[in-house]
This record gives structure tokens, sequence and C-alpha cells, in this order.
């Protein structure tokens, strides 16, 4: 597979060709990202191949081909990237480039189907990544100029510049709707779908989605409050480890107000924030001395906790200290699964109807989908309550503890076969892509 190659770095120039445009493009190219694909293909030289294989030995080559997708937008040093999510969904497989040429292998975390967000891992970076600077989520001004930044038609870090246009467009793609986006006159390409739209601060302040393909000059970019919130859910150190600091899985936080931080949601019982002596309505200020003035700073800075860490916390309550702990199974059920469940027992096989020492995992109850995670509904749609696990990650009739020791080792956007006995169906039913969450 061919990388990209980092321009060199050319001179400083002089004070009056660095613009500010050129300033925020030096700024943002470091955390730009290229999206691709691979795939295997089998090389074919000439009609006559198969009698030269035969008669030299000589077989045909499997190369392997690199696809470009689009763009992204580093968002963490240790290695996750933003991007649309119709960028990657139909990749097998996905590789990132970065400006230096690095060429990394990504996997999908979480994704948002109504705002088309996506959040991807990159695997063994192996060194700290530059990270995006994002603007205020209302730092906008019509008129004012914004850059796109991305990989169209496959060429990599291109630069096209506009003015910001308009705000809340709508704007449609087939069956699929979409609200609240910027308009810009930036040129945007096939392949800058996942950039970042850029102001001159060399802030992040939309990701670049679609084109109106009917008129010239007209792109649309999702804004940072869809961006915010979107990442509000999925920057959860539950997602990544079986890390756990106390927030009841469907809070979203939200802003300080005047007072600034962000506001604690409901906060369960014995947890490690409440043991910190921390309460709902309480804010945060700082992590680890990190200044929190977003959600965003709040997720950046909890993802990648595990279990026997520690937080100083600055809060309205004044500095606080917080060990991290190991999630309650049954909390680990709830957060990747949206189920609660019990072990069968000879009593519910005799409730249920099922045969004398029938063993497994009964659904005693689904929560509603939560925020931002379009991507459990579908299996989900198919189970009831008193439907039976059967078979988890290759575990034959697992048990609660079964299913939680999985869990425990597993990540968001890991992919494993599931299969329930369905009563509305009396039948097994295989989910052949489970993506925990």
């Amino acid at each position: 597979m061919g990388a990209l190659s980092a321009a060199p770095t050319p001179p400083d120039p002089s004070p009056q060709r660095m613009t500010p445009t050129v300033q925020a493009v030096r700024k943002a190219l470091p955390w730009v990202v290229s999206i691709g694909t691979t795939q295997q293909i089998l090389q074919v030289n000439d009609p006559f191949s198969l009698f030269f294989t035969d008669f030299f030995c000589q077989p045909n080559r499997v190369l392997t081909q690199y696809s470009p997708l689009g763009s992204g937008v580093i968002l963490d040093p240790s290695g996750l990237v933003m991007t649309n999510y119709h960028v990657v969904r139909r990749a097998s497989s996905i590789q990132v480039q970065l400006w230096d040429g690095t060429s990394l292998v990504a996997r999908m975390v979480g994704y948002d189907v109504p705002n088309d967000l996506c959040l991807l891992k990159l695997e063994n970076p192996g060194k700290p990544l530059v990270p995006a600077e994002f603007a205020a989520v209302q730092d906008l001004y019509l008129g004012e100029t914004v850059i796109a930044i991305g990989n169209p038609f496959g060429l990599g870090q291109s630069v096209s510049t506009g003015v910001l246009s308009a705000l809340n467009r709508s704007f449609r793609e087939g069956e699929v709707s979409f609200e609240e986006l910027l308009q810009t006159d930036a040129a945007i390409n096939p392949g800058n779908s996942g950039g970042p739209l850029v102001n001159l601060d060399g802030q992040v302040v939309g990701i670049n989605q679609a084109i109106r393909a009917d008129a010239q000059g007209i792109g649309f970019a999702i804004p940072l409050s869809h961006m915010e919130n979107f990442l509000s859910y999925w920057l959860k150190p539950s997602h990544f480890s079986q890390a756990y600091l106390g927030m009841e899985p469907t809070a979203i936080l939200e802003l300080g107000d005047d007072q600034g931080g962000v506001i604690l949601p409901e906060i369960l019982p014995d947890s490690p924030l409440q043991k910190a002596g921390l309460r709902q309505g309480d804010r945060i200020f700082s992590v680890n001395g990190i200044p929190v003035r977003r959600p965003l700073d709040w997720g950046k800075a909890i993802w990648n906790l595990q279990t026997g860490d520690g937080l100083t916390l600055e809060t309205s309550r004044g500095e606080c200290q917080v060990t991290v702990e190991a999630m309650p199974d049954a909390l680990l059920l709830k957060t990747r699964l949206g189920l609660e469940m019990t072990d069968l027992t000879d009593a519910l096989d005799s409730a249920l109807g099922l045969p004398p020492g029938e063993r497994g995992a009964v659904i005693t109850q689904i929560f509603p989908d939560l925020p931002g995670g379009d991507q459990v509904a579908q299996w989900r749609q198919l189970l009831r309550r008193g439907d039976i696990v059967l078979k988890f990650a290759d575990q034959e009739a697992p048990s609660l503890a079964d299913m939680a020791r999985f869990l425990r080792d597993s990540s968001a956007g890991q992919h494993q076969y599931v299969v329930f006995y369905c009563t509305a169906v009396k039948m097994p039913v295989e989910v052949a892509k489970f993506v925990l969450h």
C-alpha cells in the first residue's frame, strides 16, 4: 500500500505571505488524516497465465490494494479519530494515514447514523499524536473565512478556502435528512468527507459532509454542537474498558452556565464519584490539573482511564480525589448490551416452560436505546423479555458471570456471534453481527 509522503517543510515565508490562512493550515495539517480501506486482489498477467503457472511453477500474485475513502480528525494523542459514518460504513478494514505518511489500522468504536458521525480507535499509534483544537460551539460568524482540509479523490492533504455562507441548513440524501448544517463555498469534493472545516484560528468549526450536486459552491458541514453531543456519549471509559466512575450510563454532561466547567448528571450509589463526596449537579472545573471548559474536555480527560487510576478533580465542592473502580457485572451488562438479565434456574425453567436443567441467561429488561447508540438498535429490535441467551462469544449456555468476564476484556465496536432463544417464535435466532457498545 502506498503511503502519503509528508511534504518537506519549506522555509518560513516572508511576513506578507504568512497570511492568517497559511498560519491556520500549518497549525491544522498535523491532525488531519486520510482514511481508506484495503482489499486483496488476484493479479493475472495474461490469458496464458495458467499454462505458464503450470510450466514454470509461478503462481498468480495476490496483491493488497489501497482505496481512499475520505478524511478524518485526530481527537486525542492516544489515537482517537472522528470522521463521517458514511466514509467507513462499508469498509471491511480501515487504514488511517497520518500527515507524516505513517499508515495505521483502525477499528470503529461507535457511530451515529442520524448525524453521520463515527469514532475510530487507531491500533498501536506508537507515539503521541497531535490532536485537533476545537472552537467554541457558537463561535461562528457569517462571512468569515473557513478552510476545508482533506483527501479529495485520494489526492491527500488538499486545502480549499471559502466563507461560512449560512447556518442551520437542511440537506437530504436519499431517505436521510440532516439538520442544522453549516453551509460553505469552500470546495468540498469526494474524499473531503470527514475532514475538518477550520477557522482562521486553526480550530475545527465543523466536519465536512456533502455537496449539493446540482449547484456550485454549496457544501455542507456538521456543526460542533452535533459533534459535541456525539462525543459526550462515546468518550466514556466504559466503552473502552471496565473502568467505572459512577455516572448513570445514559447520562450526558451539561455545560456549567456562567460558572464554567461541566455539571455532573445522576451519580450511582456506592460509586467512586459518590465515595469522593460528589453529587448530581456538582461542577467539575479540571481533571488532574487539565481545565474542563466543555463536555468534550471531560470526555478527552477520562475516556482512557483504567481500573485503579487516581483522579484529582477541582469541583464546586473543592478538590476531590477519586479512585477508578471496576464496573459491577450487572452495570457492565446494562452499559454494553442495554440489557438486564438473570441466570436460569430450575424454577425459571418451569415458569418459562423450558426443559428441566436448561441453563443460560434470561432477559428480564430491555433498556431504551441509549443516546448516540444507533448501532445496537438493529439487533435489539429482535429481542423480548423472556428471551434466553443460548450462546455468547463462543460460550454455550453462558451465565451472567461468563458474559461479564468476556465484556471486561472487550471494548466497544467489537463484533461477536450471539444466539438467542426467541420466545415469540419458539426458536433460536442467531445475531451474526452483534456490536458491543
